[in-house]
């Protein structure tokens, strides 16, 4: 008996507020509701889940032939696209490329100096026009010879050969006449 008392008495040191049962007994109500809630949507989520899975999974079986010839069409598309890009990438290349050569062409008729780069300037093709000379601008300084120059003075050809291409180059039409007869002068008296 002595154990029923000692619980009489702890119970009679705290008295209870009801303020406080009454909210325990409010969160335990709505954490059950919540409780019930989430069991009822995962209860009709999982068999909605997986019907809409079957589903699917159907109607791609289904319909198979047409998402094949789907997905064939837009493969073809795509490579008609492709192929046509790459067509007016090549004629555009081509045309450029053609322009740039008569630009070179004009140029270097002219005794110009002319620099080509390729693959953003790492192979670089320079000509330093018809007098030998080469632009600083073109060649970032003085420009490299590619042989050495001789110290030898050349052998001019002599009178007689100089004198058949003269009349090669009158014959084909690069040289008029008189300039054929001004040149054939020069070379006479520079003979001499």
């Amino acid at each position: 008996m002595t154990f029923g008392k000692k619980k009489k008495e702890k119970e009679s040191d705290h008295p209870k507020k009801p303020e406080n049962d009454y909210l325990r007994r409010q969160t335990y109500i709505l954490s059950s509701i919540g409780l019930f809630y989430l069991i009822i949507i995962g209860l009709f989520a999982v068999p909605l889940l997986a019907a809409f899975v079957v589903v699917l999974i159907k109607g791609v079986i289904d319909f198979r032939y047409f998402i094949y010839v789907g997905g064939l069409l837009a493969f073809l598309l795509l490579l008609v696209l492709l192929v046509r890009f790459l067509r007016r990438s090549w004629g555009r290349m081509r045309r450029d490329t053609f322009a740039a050569g008569q630009e070179i062409r004009g140029k270097m008729g002219d005794g110009e100096a002319v620099q080509v780069s390729v693959l953003k300037g790492l192979l670089t093709f320079t000509y330093g026009g018809r007098s030998g000379e080469s632009h600083p601008a073109l060649t970032g300084g003085k420009a490299p010879r590619l042989l050495p120059e001789s110290t030898a003075p050349a052998k001019s050809p002599d009178l007689v050969t100089q004198l058949r291409e003269l009349s090669e180059l009158r014959n084909e039409g690069v040289i008029s006449d008189a300039e054929f007869e001004k040149i054939k002068a020069r070379l006479i008296n520079s003979d001499d």
